[in-house]
């Protein structure tokens, strides 16, 4: 079951066998053995892969059908009062669901100084006017 799992959420996910080994470290060798099922990930590296896909464990090794790690949040502000998304928030979630780069780009970022920031986002305005000329 784990090694159908891990290949249908990483083809949905439009990552390649290499590009999931990278963000885990480790070979694509590694990554191919399990979705074909003569090898499995340490307890460590299931919730490696469980993290980055944003599934339970119990979902990757077939033990329930339910994905979600309690894919419904209520925000709140400091009086405890539910703070409303706008159109912006949600597409930037959703972005972050369903394209596993921009999840790795905010992992990384939360550790980032503001002056790393600024930096970052220059560089893709730059990359993003390249683009578009």
């Amino acid at each position: 079951m784990f090694a159908e799992r891990l290949k249908q959420l990483r083809n949905d996910a439009h990552i390649t066998q290499t590009a999931l080994a990278k963000v885990l470290y480790v070979s694509q060798q590694n990554v191919a053995k399990w979705e074909v099922g003569t090898s499995t990930p340490d307890p460590n590296m299931l919730t490696k892969i469980a993290d980055y896909f944003n599934v339970t464990t119990d979902y990757l090794l077939g033990r329930t059908d339910d994905a979600g790690q309690g894919s419904s949040i209520q925000i709140t502000d400091e009086n405890n009062r539910p703070i409303v998304l706008d159109d912006d928030a949600l597409e930037l979630i959703d972005s972050l669901r369903s394209r596993p780069e921009m999840k790795m780009l905010f992992s990384v970022s939360k550790k980032a100084t503001t002056e790393d920031i600024i930096k970052a986002v220059k560089i893709i305005e730059a990359l993003k006017d390249e683009s578009e000329s």
